[in-house]
C-alpha cells in the first residue's frame, strides 16, 4: 500500500511538471498572421526575435488581400500585420485599434523587358507619356492581389484608365486565389509576361518575393503622386493568449534592425 502511495505521488508530481511546462510553452507560443509577400524579411526578423527572447513565433501567411479579409471575418492571431485599407478589419472587434503599429510600405514599380529601353518615370507627366506610348502594359488584378491596387490608383489619378483599358493585360497575382474575371485562359503573370517581353511595360510591387526580377528590369518607383505607398500595419488580437508577447513582437517588428531588414527586401521603412 505504501509503494502505491509512492507511485501515485509520483505520477502526480510528475503530471503537475509536465503540466506546468506545456502550459509555459504555450504562453511562449505566439500566433502571427503575415502576408506572404513580404515572407523572406519577415522569416529573417522572427528567427532574430525568437534567438533573442524566450517565445516562439507560429506564422500564417496568406495573400495580401487576404490579410484584412481574414481578420475582417473574426480569424485574428495574436499578432496580425495587415495591408492597408482595413476597416472592415477594425470593424471586426477581434484587433485592438489603439495598438496599431505601422511595420512597413509597399512600393509600386514599373519595369520593362530585360534590355528594353527604360522610359521617365521622374514625374506624373513622364509617366503618363510612358504608358501611351507602350502598345501594351501589365498589372495584377486588384480583386485578388495587393499588387493590383497601385496599378490602378496611379492610372486612375493620371485620368488614363480608360485610355489603355484595350492595350492592359491584367493578370491573377501569383499570391491571388480563384479565377480573375477580367484574366484569359492560361494567363500569364505580369513578370512572366515582362520576362517573354508579352508587353512593353508591366507595373509590380517591389519585393523580394518577385519571381526571377533578374530577367527584366525595373526602372524605378512610380512618384507618390500618383501612388501612394501601400502600408503593413501590424495589430494585436482581442484575445491574443499573451499581450505582452504579442506587444514585444510588434515592437520588435517596428525596430531599427526589422526596418533594415524591410528596406533590404525592397520595402519602404515606416515613417
Amino acid at each position: 500500500m505504501k509503494h502505491m502511495r509512492y507511485l501515485f505521488s509520483a505520477l502526480f508530481v510528475a503530471a503537475l511538471v509536465f503540466g506546468i511546462s506545456a502550459s509555459a510553452v504555450a504562453q511562449n507560443e505566439i500566433t502571427l498572421l503575415a502576408p506572404t509577400i513580404a515572407r523572406k524579411p519577415i522569416d529573417t526578423i522572427l528567427a532574430n526575435f525568437q534567438a533573442k527572447t524566450s517565445y516562439k513565433v507560429k506564422v500564417t501567411y496568406v495573400n495580401g488581400t487576404a490579410t484584412r479579409q481574414s481578420v475582417a471575418k473574426g480569424q485574428a492571431l495574436d499578432v496580425s500585420l495587415i495591408i492597408a485599407p482595413f476597416p472592415g478589419a477594425i470593424a471586426s472587434g477581434t484587433i485592438i485599434p489603439s495598438s496599431a503599429t505601422p511595420i512597413a510600405n509597399f512600393l509600386t514599380g514599373l519595369a520593362v523587358p530585360k534590355g528594353r529601353p527604360k522610359p521617365d518615370i521622374s514625374t506624373p507627366a513622364a509617366v503618363k507619356k510612358a504608358l501611351l506610348a507602350a502598345k501594351s502594359i501589365g498589372y495584377e488584378d486588384p480583386d485578388f492581389t495587393v499588387a493590383g491596387e497601385g496599378p490602378v490608383e496611379a492610372l486612375n489619378k493620371l485620368g488614363i484608365a480608360d485610355q489603355v483599358a484595350t492595350k492592359s493585360k491584367v493578370m491573377l497575382g501569383p499570391g491571388g486565389a480563384g479565377v480573375s474575371p477580367t484574366a484569359t485562359e492560361g494567363a500569364r503573370t505580369t513578370y512572366q509576361r515582362l520576362e517573354s517581353g508579352d508587353i512593353d511595360i508591366g507595373m509590380l510591387l517591389l519585393s523580394d518575393e518577385l519571381l526571377n526580377k533578374d530577367k527584366f528590369d525595373i526602372v524605378g518607383v512610380l512618384p507618390r503622386k500618383i501612388c501612394t505607398p501601400t502600408p503593413m500595419v501590424g495589430f494585436i488580437a482581442t484575445h491574443a493568449s499573451d499581450p505582452a508577447g504579442a506587444k514585444a513582437l510588434l515592437q520588435f517588428l517596428a525596430s531599427p534592425d526589422a526596418q533594415a531588414i524591410f528596406k533590404e527586401a525592397g520595402l519602404e521603412p515606416h515613417s
